[in-house]
């Protein structure tokens, strides 16, 4: 019996709440934006909308009463009108809010813009709620005072609507749906530490706005602030030259303001499908698939997982297509060694057997060696794992410039070998495109941070060397110290600024500086694999120790110098199991 009373008491609660919220709501606007007898500028008018989405029918109840209590305090209305008043905002209040929640109907957040296709559908209902109680207000008006139905007060009654759905509705739905993604994360996180497993597990389950996101309520935003400045233009234009009273005033105004509006919204709407259709999905569902790897029961499924994204984007002229045939490669040469492993030994571990495929494949992907006159040229890299981590990549732009990457992705293994080979093909078609090395990190960094749920991030050094000139144009993110030797002389660490790893926090800017590399000039590029190299004592190699010996063998060929390091520090670590991947890459001007 008493949790009967306390839901009774909730709703009355509720109803009480919402009624008194949209009185006092309503009073500015009677008081100071009254344009007639009947009506006033009434922003007001999404109320028994939201309210119903978020209370129900009770919240839309509220309103009503709030309804009629405004309309006795605007005064000199025929009190047969109250309660048809107060029904009209419960109909298209609460039957609103129960057409959104059929269309959203199996989505745990109702109120989510994130699809182009939901703007959409929101801007319908809004039409026909706003349109159905247009209608029935002004042919209560008519009944009761002869007012002219479809006149400029019902076209100025539904802009009012159509309006203020946008403006107030769509920002409302934004922030209430980071409300409710909060408080979500939340109750995971006390479930967790219910459980006293760690806080990390739940990382991914805060709000995010995904790409296609952004884009919507970046446009929608410009949209709505485009509208509202060509109406503030219109309301004092018509101000000051005393044109119109306040009613036939505002009726432009509104007309000004829907007009421009849905003008912008439409077209916007339009090309926001194409985005959404053709980068911001592509993206996501690429995205997913080094995200999701590992989740299937075999790696066939795990195949035909990939295989079913990819051929969707592979015909795509543009990064999509490119990353997507990357997968598309990386899968086909999953499914090439699946073959062979029936003629494996039944004894011999599978999860072995597709770290050594994996290996192969991240082999496969690093860039073949080429023969440059104008440079002495080396690189390797030795993965701690079947699979690592770290890359390189080198590659010509036109004749005469030489492009270059050393990297080091986060943790190792499969999910740092997926990582890498996305990171690879970004930053390879930014330096392509842009010839740039502080543009391209930039560029690559912000693509790297969308739908980074799993928190990987990528130290990158790359540079651009000018076959003819020496001019070497670099930049890093976050990378070791490159290290230089001038005129034939001893090593140096050089000393060049650095800035944040990619993949963390977007829009960061990344220093391009440049060099000149004099014919005999060496640069030696690494990750952290080399001077964090241990023994059995975790003792670290360090970077005395790399220094000592680069400039023991500077003299010899750049294959040579490179070798006699990785020989050096193998003998160093003796029996100690390699901890981290060790990239090494070494440039000498001829």
């Amino acid at each position: 019996m008493s949790a009967n009373i306390r839901k009774i008491r909730n709703k009355a609660l509720t109803v009480f709440l919402c009624c008194v919220f949209y009185f006092v709501v309503s009073i500015p606007f009677i008081d100071y934006l009254r344009l007639s007898e009947t009506t006033e500028v009434r922003p007001y008018c999404v109320l028994p909308f939201l309210l119903s989405l978020v209370y129900g029918f009770w919240g839309a109840l509220g309103t009503a009463i709030g309804n009629i209590f405004s309309d006795l305090y605007y005064g000199g209305m025929d009190y047969r009108i109250l309660p048809m008043g107060a029904s009209f905002q419960i109909i298209y209040g609460y039957g609103g809010s129960l057409i959104w929640k059929h269309l959203r109907r199996g989505e745990q957040n109702i109120f989510r813009l994130d699809k182009v296709k939901k703007i959409a559908q929101y801007l319908i209902v809004v039409f026909i709620i706003s349109a159905v109680l247009s209608l029935m207000v002004w042919m209560t008006l008519y009944s009761f005072y002869d007012l002219e139905i479809f006149g400029l007060g019902f076209i100025s009654t539904l802009l009012n609507h159509l309006v203020f759905f946008v403006v107030l509705g769509i920002p409302f739905f934004v922030v209430y749906s980071y409300h409710l993604q909060k408080k979500n994360r939340e109750i995971l996180l006390e479930q967790l530490r219910q459980k006293n497993r760690s806080e990390d597990e739940v990382s991914s389950a805060g709000y995010l706005f995904s790409i296609n996101e952004k884009f919507i309520l970046y446009f929608v935003f410009i949209s709505v602030v485009v509208a509202i400045f060509v109406s503030a233009i219109a309301y004092f234009f018509f101000s000051s030259y005393d044109l119109y009273d306040q009613t036939v005033l505002w009726g432009y105004v509104y007309l000004i303001c829907g007009v421009t509006l849905y003008v912008c919204l439409c077209p916007t709407l339009l090309i926001l499908n194409s985005v959404e259709e053709h980068i911001s999905k592509p993206i996501e569902e690429l995205s997913c698939i080094g995200q999701n790897f590992g989740d299937h029961d075999n790696i066939n499924s795990e195949i035909q997982y990939i295989k079913s994204i990819v051929d969707r984007y592979t015909s795509y002229k543009s990064e999509i297509g490119e990353l997507a045939f990357s997968f598309r490669i990386f899968s086909q040469k999953i499914d090439e060694y699946i073959q062979k492993l029936t003629s494996i030994s039944k004894e011999q571990s599978k999860v072995a057997t597709q770290l050594h495929i994996a290996s192969d494949i991240q082999n496969g992907v690093l860039p073949e060696p080429i023969m440059i006159p104008e440079i002495d040229f080396y690189a390797s890299m030795d993965p701690a794992l079947e699979v690592g981590g770290d890359f390189y990549d080198y590659f010509r732009i036109g004749n005469d410039k030489f492009c270059f990457v050393v990297a080091d992705v986060s943790d190792k293994g499969i999910p740092a070998s997926l990582f890498m080979m996305i990171s690879k093909t970004i930053i390879h078609k930014n330096l392509k495109d842009s010839q740039s090395p502080g543009t391209a990190l930039i560029r690559a960094n912000n693509e790297l941070c969308q739908n980074n749920r799993a928190q990987m991030f990528v130290t990158v050094f790359c540079g651009i060397l000018d076959l003819n000139t020496g001019l070497l144009k670099y930049a890093s993110a976050g990378h070791d110290h490159p290290i230089i030797s001038v005129n034939s002389g001893d090593f140096t660490i050089m000393k060049n600024k650095t800035g944040f790893v990619l993949g963390e926090i977007e829009d960061i800017n990344y220093t391009e500086n440049e060099i000149f590399l004099e014919r005999g000039d060496t640069i030696f590029v690494y990750t952290d694999g080399v001077p964090e190299a241990s023994n059995e004592n975790n003792e670290m190699y360090g970077f005395d120790r790399t220094l000592e010996v680069l400039n023991l063998n500077r003299r010899k060929n750049m294959s040579e110098m490179c070798c006699s390091l990785k020989e050096d520090i193998s003998t160093f670590k003796n029996s100690a199991k390699q901890f981290d991947d060790i990239t090494v890459m070494a440039i000498r001007r001829n």
